[in-house]
């Protein structure tokens, strides 16, 4: 019995590590991406929804490439841990989709907004050009 309780903790332990873990690596993707691309970062967090990354707004194109830095580093931390580790490959599958689909304040909804601000500036730009 102390034997399964023992394995049952720390499995448990181990799943919610690599979690936090896939999580963080997540955040960085957009820490270190938001940097590269000269947006400032004002603050990193936790909340009840999980870590979050509060940067400057800037263009929609940068915007959209660090919106999707962080479940593009879900996904390729998935494929590099393909038959390594089952438990870290979920929990990245699980951030990257979750991540993507764009419901309201997630990264899918983010980039989904910059690229219809991106589509309503090349149409301004297209009508501007025309009415010269």
């Amino acid at each position: 019995m102390t034997y399964l309780l023992t394995h049952w903790f720390l499995s448990l332990s181990g799943t919610l590590f690599l979690g936090l873990l896939a999580m963080v690596l997540h955040e960085t993707g957009h820490l270190v991406t938001s940097l590269m691309v000269g947006i400032k970062v004002k603050s990193v967090g936790l909340c009840m929804k999980g870590m979050y990354v509060v940067r400057e707004a800037g263009p929609p194109a940068k915007n959209l490439v660090v919106s999707l830095a962080g479940p593009l580093t879900n996904v390729a931390l998935l494929l590099l841990f393909w038959h390594t580790s089952r438990t870290f490959t979920l929990a990245n599958m699980c951030l990257a989709i979750c991540n993507l689909v764009p419901i309201r304040g997630s990264d899918g909804d983010r980039a989904w907004t910059c690229v219809e601000e991106m589509q309503k500036e090349a149409t301004l730009t297209e009508q501007d050009a025309g009415s010269l």
